[in-house]
């Protein structure tokens, strides 16, 4: 397998929406290695690609945090989210869940099953566990809308167990919006009999996808004690689903909304909650690794 190393100056990077941030200010010195690795999916071999991203000013083996994309597959988010963990000293590997199967994403490219795509996690996983500057004790998980869902469901022992084998599971898992309410009420979402690491759920309180806040806080509290502390929830008063969005404010209609009998969503961009939620998810890592907080230097471009 071929793994090409490109410098700091990712296309990715340098096409950015106008007012945002500059990249160069909130990344620090990377090697980024476009890699790929094999799963089954549909009774055949694909390749699923990745970008795996390396901060060079830490020694020793590093912690590490595979990024899940939402149904719209990836975006800016995943630059955003990567350059402020690597930045914190933690290795990241953000995959493309769309590409390898030749699919264009959005709801058509929906897994029947909301489980199908789970050995791209497990991929991800074995992954970044075989490189010999990444720790494999200390590799967690970030997904967003549908990424946010196969996160958490990966955080039970009956599919950690499974895709990863027993006494080996994620440190970590941040969930961004995910559908609350689709766990313990409809098939393959049985959220229970957590793995012991901690989960963290960002969610607005005005998500019109299916309850939103409050469905993940009825989630919560349906729980048994000994899941139900493994579980946060930071609510974000106003949020809409898909609150760190970097394009303007819009509306789309999805039939897995309003409990699978479809709606609109509105979504709008919320810049100090994708702030707040990005500093708290950096923290949250740094925690669940047991890392000390380190501050890389900022890349500057020359003028």
């Amino acid at each position: 397998m071929k793994r090409s190393l490109v410098t700091l100056f990712v296309t990715v990077l340098l096409l950015m929406p106008c007012g945002i941030t500059n990249a160069w200010e909130e990344t620090s010195h990377l090697r980024i290695n476009y890699v790929a690795y094999p799963v089954i999916w549909n009774g055949q071999t694909i390749m699923i690609a990745a970008r795996l991203q390396i901060p060079l000013d830490v020694s020793g083996k590093l912690p590490a945090v595979i990024l899940m994309h939402g149904t719209s597959g990836l975006s800016y988010r995943g630059v955003y989210y990567a350059a402020a963990l690597n930045r914190a000293g933690i290795a990241t590997l953000e995959i493309d869940q769309w590409g390898g199967r030749n699919l264009p994403g959005g709801s058509s490219s929906r897994p029947k099953n909301l489980s199908d795509n789970l050995p791209d996690i497990a991929g991800a996983y074995r992954l970044l566990a075989e490189r010999p500057n990444i720790d494999a004790s200390r590799i967690g998980i970030l997904g967003s809308s549908m990424g946010a869902i196969e996160s958490l469901l990966m955080m039970t022992h009956r599919h950690s167990d499974a895709l990863l084998g027993d006494q080996v599971n994620l440190k970590a898992a941040v969930a961004f919006y995910p559908v609350c309410w689709l766990f313990n009420h409809v098939p393959g979402a049985e959220f229970g009999n957590l793995v012991d690491a901690p989960v963290r759920i960002f969610v607005g309180t005005a998500d019109d996808y299916d309850g939103g806040d409050a469905a993940c806080q009825d989630l919560l509290h349906s729980l048994p004690p000994k899941d139900a502390m493994h579980l946060s929830i930071r609510s974000f008063p106003g949020a809409t689903h898909e609150f760190d969005v970097f394009d303007g404010p819009r509306e789309f209609n999805d039939p897995g909304a309003n409990r699978r009998h479809g709606g609109t969503i509105r979504v709008r961009p919320d810049p100090q909650a994708r702030q707040q939620a990005r500093d708290d998810l950096v923290q949250f890592f740094t925690n669940a690794f047991n890392q000390d907080r380190v501050d890389l230097p900022r890349h500057v471009t020359p003028n």
